[in-house]
């Protein structure tokens, strides 16, 4: 396997919420797209507990998860 290496995105600090003039939750752009993909897998009933036995399986079905989101979207549109 290779190795994978994660580099966060810094939370901007109070002082720089407080320049902006935003207070609360300020939504990271980075993480943001991270979140929100995972929640959509989260949707896939077949994606909520690992019952694959080999890695090629749980990508394949993550695969066809999102390629049914984008189906979707496409059919509205």
């Amino acid at each position: 396997m290779t190795k994978i290496q994660f580099e966060l995105s810094p939370k901007p600090s109070k002082t720089e919420k407080a320049e902006k003039g935003l207070s609360g939750f300020v939504p990271v752009k980075t993480r943001w797209v991270i979140e929100r993909s995972n929640s959509w897998m989260e949707r896939c009933k077949s994606l909520v507990k690992s019952f694959e036995r080999t890695l090629e399986h749980s990508t394949t079905k993550i695969h066809l998860c999102f390629l049914r989101l984008l189906l979707r979207r496409l059919a509205v549109s």
